[in-house]
């Protein structure tokens, strides 16, 4: 990746001599070397309104199609150069060394790289993508090509001009009730998740990131070339983490997606990950006037077909700013039902037919006293998010890195992939190394533990959260627990400290649509006891804030038995048949505040359960058929409680 810095100081040793390039490149009509202006190259005109500005040292077309370009943009467009080409020549011209010494090389030893197709004939090609108004010129600049079998063939290169991944598609109209694809992959090679064109974008401009490739070509026919179009489909952003650091560079990121469900769910993605401060989004019309009817209007590219270039580069230049952070009208406010807002399942029933969801967008607090299952109950959750295709954020103050990964593993790997061993009279459980593999194909980058080692700081903390949502799509994360979390304070500040850093995590979870999990201990409590939200430790600020409180309360085997009344005639305290009661002391999303489960623990395993049906779950890593019961069939579920159900109030 080159130096933005670099290239703005080879543009200002060039100078205003810029202007005489500019226009020798593109062989500009009536052109006046001495005011700097000729005709437009991108559309036909008399009167020249392309002018120069000494100023941003760019062209502007004032004329019909209000088209700006740089140097790097000639260069890329009047000689069809790749981004790095231009950058090379740019330097040539101010007489700089630049070393350029990774252009063409290929970074990855282990990858599979696509062969290239080979093309001589794009008759197929041109006259499909004509009937969608694409020309000839831009299917050449895009350096799209052809196969064997007429099929349309898109190149994408990495920002170092290294073929990395070819797709196809068919140079036809799809009909998909017939079992046609409507894009794949080249065979027997790798699929790095690039964005299409990304080696011919001038990274100091405005960049385009739009849905498919025919949107991306449709833009770059209408005159904006600084665009590319994402690899597979709008649900996937696999493309952000991978090319990361190269986004990161654009200080004015445009969206457009479909006008459906899948391109709303992107372009909102989208935001969150890449920056609301720097996005803005290009709004396609949803309808328009086409040979006397009303036509719908679904993409980019139908925007040009159906009302041509110069409304593509209107919805282009007058892309909307996200609206300012602070208010929201309250006509714009769209009224969301709770069964319609996402978020991630528990995995136990009774927990969530009350609470539905952890909702995203949510601050939740769990609390208990030493011992009652707080880490169990939560690496359970962990592993349920990551079953359901959340990514994970996780920080635990306390357990190293190797502790934590342990509790996962065995909450993940069940009572069917442990082992039982004994050391003396000590019995113990361990993971099987075949499970141990098993996960570690199927679950690398869907969780990523705080590591050890790493500053305990909240700007800290804070900042590896926020990198992990926008760069990996981390949607839960954890904070085990507020004790461990340096808050920079004193005796004096403390609890001001502890609502400021609370309110930040309610920031977070709203601004960028995640659940966030902070663990608390209680004040110190002579008697052990269910506790009362105003047991939770600090400020009550944490209280007022917070969405959710859940406590954990370990059953006694006092209150397993029960206290009948004196005369016998039932119970003064009924029996508790759980291990664990999980209270849920606070429910703003709900209002089952006073509401109860109870849940029986599975030492081998460390799994929570009510049933041997949670109990004997199997997450999607492991492919192994069931065969014959559970090797260590709890106590909870034999013949003497076997029809006594958990109890919950």
């Amino acid at each position: 990746m080159i130096d933005k810095v670099l290239i703005e100081q080879a543009k200002e040793k060039i100078g205003d001599a810029t202007a005489d390039i500019i226009a020798d490149i593109f062989k500009l009509e009536k052109y006046d070397s001495k005011n700097k202006k000729g005709c437009c190259p991108f559309h036909n005109e008399n009167t020249p309104s392309f002018i120069y500005s000494p100023k941003t040292r760019k062209y502007h077309c004032f004329g019909a199609c209000n088209k700006s370009v740089d140097i790097v943009d000639a260069f890329m467009e009047g000689n069809n150069l790749t981004f790095n080409q231009a950058v090379a020549k740019v330097f040539e011209f101010a007489n700089m060394e630049v070393p350029m010494g990774e252009v063409g090389v290929k970074t990855e030893p282990s990858y599979k790289y696509p062969t290239e197709v080979v093309c001589t004939d794009k008759s197929q090609v041109y006259e499909y993508w004509a009937k969608r108004k694409i020309s000839k010129a831009t299917i050449d600049y895009c350096d799209v090509r052809q196969d064997e079998h007429g099929n349309t063939v898109f190149n994408y290169y990495d920002t170092n001009d290294v073929l990395c991944l070819v797709k196809y598609r068919p140079s036809r109209k799809i009909d998909k009730s017939k079992g046609d694809l409507k894009a794949w992959c080249q065979k027997g090679a790798d699929t790095m998740p690039l964005l299409w064109n990304m080696n011919r974008i001038n990274s100091t401009e405005a960049l385009l990131i739009v849905e498919g490739e025919g949107d991306c070509m449709a833009a770059i026919e209408s005159g904006y070339l600084n665009t590319v179009s994402v690899c597979f489909g709008a649900g996937n952003y696999t493309w952000i983490e991978k090319n990361f650091d190269w986004l990161e560079q654009f200080e004015t990121i445009l969206i457009c997606s479909d006008n459906d469900e899948a391109g709303e769910k992107m372009r909102k993605e989208l935001v969150y990950r890449l920056g609301s401060w720097r996005c803005k989004i290009v709004n396609v019309p949803k309808s328009c006037e086409y040979n006397g009817e009303k036509i719908k209007v679904k993409d980019l590219n139908e925007v040009l077909y159906y009302m041509g270039k110069e409304k593509v580069m209107e919805i282009i230049n007058n892309a909307s700013d996200l609206p300012v952070e602070s208010v929201v009208d309250y006509t714009d406010i769209t009224s969301v039902d709770l069964d319609a807002i996402d978020g991630i399942k528990t995995g136990f029933k009774e927990i969530d037919r009350r609470l539905m969801k952890i909702f995203f967008g949510t601050f939740n607090i769990l609390t208990g006293v030493n011992g009652s299952g707080k880490s169990s109950f939560l690496s359970q959750v962990v592993c349920q998010s990551v079953e359901q295709g959340y990514l994970v954020w996780y920080y635990s103050g306390e357990l190293p890195n190797f502790q934590c990964r342990s509790w996962l593993d065995y909450i993940y790997a069940g009572q069917r992939n442990i082992v039982q061993k004994n050391i003396g009279d000590t019995e113990f459980w361990k993971v099987t190394p075949e499970a141990r593999r098993a996960m570690n194909d199927a679950y690398k980058e869907r969780m990523f533990i705080y590591k050890d080692g790493q500053s305990h700081k909240v700007p800290d903390l804070l900042e590896s959260m926020v990198e992990c949502i926008r760069k990996f799509g981390v949607k839960l994360l954890v904070v085990d627990n507020l004790t461990s979390v340096n808050l920079e304070c004193n005796e004096n500040n403390k609890y001001n400290k502890q609502e400021e850093f609370v309110v930040q995590l309610i920031d977070m979870a709203k601004k960028y649509n995640v659940a966030i999990f902070l663990v608390v201990h209680p004040h110190k409590i002579e008697t052990m006891r269910r506790l009362t939200k105003m047991d939770v430790q600090g400020i009550s600020a944490i209280i007022d804030l917070a969405h959710r409180i859940i406590s954990l309360y370990r059953v006694t085997e006092e209150d397993k038995r029960g206290i009948p009344k004196k005369n016998g005639d039932g119970w003064f305290k009924p029996p508790i048949k759980a291990d664990v009661m999980v209270d849920i002391l606070k429910d703003r999303m709900l209002g089952f505040e006073g509401s109860s489960v109870g849940l029986f623990y599975d030492r081998p395993s460390r799994r929570f359960f009510t049933s041997e049906f949670d109990l004997d779950y199997q997450y999607s890593w492991d492919k192994k058929e069931k065969k014959g019961g559970l090797p260590f069939y709890p106590k909870q579920l034999m013949a003497d409680t076997a029809e006594q159900e958990v109890f919950g109030a």
